[in-house]
């Protein structure tokens, strides 16, 4: 059985089949296409059967949990229109212009530099800890960095998809390893006294949740 496409919502979406030594057939979504788990014995029409079934709920909710798509982009929790080409108006600045989102994405990472070292500023005032240098850099796996050695907090640009509330969270737990280094009790007393409701906005960047 070969790759084909499954129509949702009058969208095309690839459907990809991966083949494992397991008795029934699993669906997800991810990365903007449907991927069917079975074994070499499936039919198509009993993976149609489950797509008929599973598609429409997979999609819309992956598609929620997105960041971004093909016409719209979450910044700072909000949900905008993302005309390609078009402009965005982040608040506090002027229009932004694009032709692309690789544009796009140049001309935010500048501003949201600027946010970011603000909020970082804050915290290290409120908190009582020496001031670090502040960068903004595409990170795969980690929210944020701290290296006491060279006194530099680093938070992964994919934050500017999330509110200021859950980007304060994770300034919050990067500058707390300045006071302790660990993950211990004492380290998130110190992060739960400045962000009380950290647990909960943790929770919601686990589950793509913007707001």
């Amino acid at each position: 059985m070969e790759n084909f496409f499954y129509k949702v919502n009058d969208k095309d979406y690839e459907v990809v089949i991966v083949y494992k030594k397991i008795k029934n057939i699993h669906y997800r979504f991810k990365d903007g296409k449907l991927y069917v788990s079975c074994n070499r014995l499936t039919l198509k029409r009993q993976v149609l059967d489950g797509l008929n079934r599973f598609a429409k709920k997979l999609v819309e909710r992956g598609e929620n949990k997105q960041a971004q798509g093909d016409n719209f982009i979450y910044l700072f929790g909000e949900k905008l229109d993302l005309p390609i080409p078009g402009t965005i108006r982040v608040t506090g600045y002027d229009e932004i212009k694009y032709k692309d989102i690789e544009e796009l994405n140049r001309k935010l990472k500048p501003i949201f530099t600027k946010i970011v070292t603000d909020r970082v500023r804050y915290y290290e005032k409120l908190m009582k800890v020496p001031s670090y240098r502040v960068t903004v850099r595409d990170m795969k796996t980690r929210l944020g960095s701290n290296s006491k050695s060279q006194k530099h907090i680093t938070i992964a640009y994919q934050m500017i998809h999330y509110s200021t509330e859950i980007l304060d969270s994770v300034i919050v737990h990067e500058l707390a390893h300045i006071k302790v280094y660990n993950h211990s009790k004492k380290f998130y007393d110190v992060v739960y006294k400045y962000c009380p409701n950290y647990p909960e906005l943790r929770k919601k960047i686990v589950k793509g949740e913007f707001k």
